[in-house]
């Protein structure tokens, strides 16, 4: 019978209430005075007008963070668990602790000399920071309670008093919101909890009527009425001090491009008028009135008179540098120990004698002279002469010439680690042009599976090596004709040439490369960034390949996908253009959604179309040396969603999307480095990389015991389309040693081929959407903001090459995830990265 079965059921789920229950009765044992209670939960409602997100800033209590629901506090459970026994015990060693401390440092400073010795000094300052670790421990508790558990968020009923007064003062000042009022209301739930509503009383905003303009110089009177551009104070808008503030600021810029090089935003005042006696809709308009409170002979504008640029390069070892200095083109350049360009240098600077002094020129030429990697802490001072004159002084120091960089560490991959060592040479001003010399070579082994080969039989053995050596140098301008170079000569403009060779031993084949590519890339505004290569030359050889995997080769040729062809010494050549927006700051405080664009194009082999059908015909279908004819071009598109006060919390979306065309008469297929692939860290994270394809055709199956067919994803699946969505929600989970943050996460996406005698993998507008695999999980990251460890661990949704029952494709596989007849086949993928995945 069952009945047993179900009250054995039933004890345990007696028994886990009975757990909850008893962590949430550790919340009573917080220390809490009359009138102070746990905050639940805080809303804010009745806003319509400013977006809730800037009024949730304001409130300074947040409630703890939850698990599924209240009152399952996880994080305050752990401080409340782990305070008596802090309070009894370590916070007394703590405070036992820092005067021992300073008993100590008082005895070092009194002895005779002990300022004059290193040794002490050091000593003092090892005790100065226990000290400090002690009284952080003291105001935060120990490890547990700071960097596990969470403190109580406690709130009075005057707290939320305040509150509502802030909010509706924010409201009337800040927002314009003059006739608003914000009242609140507490409603307490169980376990001393309260839950607090803001209720807001909207009323109508006030706009702007008129905005007058009061100056005694006719001069900054006319550069305001007379310029053209964004002004952020118009008739009809709302009231809102951040426009004030962000017309104050585009009033000094605009000045201090036009010469006044001492006004400041601070000589701006605003003062406005409303008559609430008037009918409406005149009653919710404002005139305002800008007042800059200057005189002539108080802000007068300046003119550069001369400019001198010194680089001091001088070594502290030698007793006397070489001084060198020049004049080009009205600059002095003043060179010690070093020298340089001085025609580059002349491009770089926006700050020019006879000129008007300008700051957007000034801020320019910093970031151009930032932007060469040759000076460390350039700056720009002035000093005032007769006749509202400035002399400006650039100055700068030269970066090391010789920096050697190299990083040993340890790759892991289906958790088989294996070693791997980078190092780089580079040297600046390489031809005294401000050139930079880069020699970087690699070398490493990992545990990638290989072509035949599953994830699941992985052994240390089965390592594969890969290593490279690339040489490239690198120009602070555009190799191109003079007459274009002026236009490009501020955009930041850099000419890499380069030439590499890669080497890849793998338990299916071994390969090596040999590179020679050309790039440009330039900026036309600090979002937006363009790249082209001209020239891209690839020689690869495949010296060898296993039995199994030549097979595999001839199984999928008679399959109609020639994957064999790229396995033939090859010859691919391209010409290629990409075009990135980017205007992500980094900045996790602050709201403001980002987005990221990278719209790329590529094609290969283009110069084989001057030659005549039969001569390309001949070159495209060489056994001995293939040559490729292809076009490709791809699309990604990510927009970042912070959700969270300071950024903490966001949700990411990804779009990506690719497609290649190899127009040779008997070639069909792109070579295997210009493919598209599907799965692994940074893609679909539920299949093991590059292996996810292609369509709902897996390259092999295998027959469990149990009799149930499955895809075996052995093999990799270069396709000549994909694909792909992302979605992931990141979030904050503790600090140890740094953040550990958490991510929810969902991909979906696969690859396809254009030309194939398969139909379940040929991209069909049709039936690609059945043939889209479907993972989700969970991912775990450490933070240490100069760089992100991660572990992702993806689950398989839907599996577009699974044989159902009817004999057709695609299946539901999460319920498989612990089924035992499946021999494991379905347990979450764990994948490690380096970086956000996107």
């Amino acid at each position: 019978m069952p009945f047993p079965k179900r009250k054995k059921y039933s004890h345990l789920l007696v028994i886990g209430m009975a757990f909850l229950g008893f962590l949430a009765a550790c919340t009573r044992g917080t220390e809490l005075r009359r009138g102070e209670y746990l905050l639940a939960k805080q809303t804010i409602k009745g806003n319509k007008e400013i977006p809730n997100e800037e009024l949730e800033a304001l409130l300074p209590q947040e409630s703890n963070r939850v698990l599924i629901t209240q009152p399952i506090t996880p994080f305050l459970w752990v401080y409340q668990i782990a305070r008596p026994d802090f309070l009894k015990y370590k916070k007394p060693r703590f405070e036992r602790e820092i005067r021992e401390y300073q008993a100590r440092i008082e005895q070092i400073r009194n002895a005779p000399d002990s300022t004059q010795s290193r040794k002490n000094l050091r000593r003092i300052e090892r005790l100065d920071h226990k000290i400090d670790h002690n009284r952080m421990a003291i105001e935060q508790g120990h490890w547990w309670m700071r960097v596990v558990g969470e403190p109580p968020a406690i709130i009075t009923e005057e707290d939320a008093r305040q509150n509502a007064q802030n909010l509706q003062a924010f409201l009337r000042t800040n927002r314009g919101m003059f006739d608003d009022s914000v009242r609140y209301k507490l409603d307490t739930v169980k376990f001393r909890r309260v839950k607090v509503l803001y209720e807001v009383q909207q009323g109508k905003p006030y706009v702007l009527d008129s905005i007058r303009l009061v100056t005694v110089d006719p001069r900054i009177d006319s550069i305001i009425q007379n310029t053209r551009g964004i002004r952020f104070l118009r008739k009809g808008n709302r009231v809102d001090e951040r426009n004030f503030s962000a017309e104050r600021e585009r009033v000094e810029a605009l000045l201090r491009d036009r010469g006044y090089y001492g006004f400041s935003k601070e000589n701006i005042s605003f003062t406005g008028t409303y008559d609430t006696s008037l009918a409406e809709p005149l009653k919710h308009h404002m005139n305002v009135t800008m007042v800059i409170d200057s005189v002539p002979f108080l802000y007068p504008y300046y003119q550069i008179n001369s400019v001198t640029f010194v680089v001091d390069g001088r070594d502290p070892s030698e007793p006397s540098s070489h001084l060198d200095s020049t004049v080009y083109n009205g600059i002095r350049y003043i060179f010690v120990g070093k020298k340089y360009s001085t025609r580059l240098l002349d491009a770089k600077l926006k700050v020019r004698p006879g000129a008007t002094y300008n700051q957007t020129f000034h801020n320019e030429t910093l970031r151009m002279l930032g932007t060469l990697d040759q000076f460390k802490f350039p700056n720009i001072t002035y000093d005032t002469a007769s006749n509202h004159r400035l002399n400006a002084l650039v100055y700068a120091q030269p970066l090391q010439r010789y920096e050697l960089t190299s990083e040993v560490g340890m790759n892991v991959y289906q958790g088989l680690p294996g070693p791997f060592l980078n190092g780089a040479l580079r040297i600046r001003n390489f031809f005294q042009g401000l050139e930079t010399l880069e020699i970087a070579g690699k070398a490493g082994y990992d545990g990638q599976p290989g072509f035949t080969q599953s994830s699941q039989n992985l052994a240390f053995k089965d390592q594969n090596f890969e290593a490279g050596l690339n040489t490239s140098l690198i120009f602070p301008q555009l190799l191109i004709p003079a007459a274009m170079k002026v236009r490009y000569s501020n955009s930041a403009p850099r000419t890499q040439v380069g030439i590499g060779y890669s080497f890849s031993d793998r338990k299916d084949f071994r390969r090596t490369g040999f590179k020679l590519a050309m790039n440009y890339s330039w900026q036309i505004s600090s979002k937006e960034t363009f790249y082209f290569s001209p020239l891209d030359i690839n020689l690869i050889n495949t010296s060898r390949q296993s039995e199994a995997f030549q097979q595999f080769l001839r199984e999928q040729q008679l399959a109609g996908n020639n994957l064999i062809f790229t396995f033939n010494r090859s010859f691919v050549s391209s010409i290629s253009g990409s075009y990135v927006y980017n205007d992500n700051n980094l900045n996790l405080n602050t709201f403001r959604r980002t987005k990221y664009l990278r719209v790329f194009a590529e094609s290969g082999g283009t110069t084989l179309n001057l030659l005549s059908r039969s001569r390309q015909d001949q070159l495209t279908d060489n056994e001995d040396l293939r040559y490729y004819k292809f076009l490709k071009t791809s699309v990604d598109y990510r927009v970042y969603v912070p959700l969270r006060r300071r950024g903490r919390s966001m949700l990411v979306f990804r779009a990506f999307g690719g497609i290649g065309w190899e127009y040779s008469k008997n070639g069909g297929i792109l070579p295997y480095e210009k493919a598209f692939f599907a799965g692994g860290a940074n893609s679909m994270r539920g299949w093991n990389p590059r292996k996810l394809g292609l369509g709902a055709q897996a390259a092999s199956f295998d027959t469990l015991k149990s009799g149930v067919v499955v895809p075996s994803y052995k093999f990799e699946r270069p396709g000549d389309v994909q694909l792909e969505l992302n979605a992931e929600w990141r979030f904050p989970l503790f600090k140890l040693f740094g953040d550990f943050n958490g991510a929810l996460f969902v991909d979906a996406g696969n690859v396809w081929l254009l030309r194939t005698n398969q139909t379940e993998s040929q991209f069909k507008p049709g039936s690609f959407l059945s043939q889209t695999a479907l993972n989700a999980g969970f991912g775990l990251r450490f933070d240490k903001s100069f760089f992100i460890l991660r572990a992702d661990w993806g689950i398989k949704l839907y599996e577009p090459a699974r044989p159902r029952a009817d004999g057709g494709l695609g299946q539901w596989v999460l319920g498989d995830m612990f089924n035992p007849t499946l021999d494991n086949r379905y347990r979450p993928e764990l994948r490690f990265g380096i970086g956000y995945p996107f």
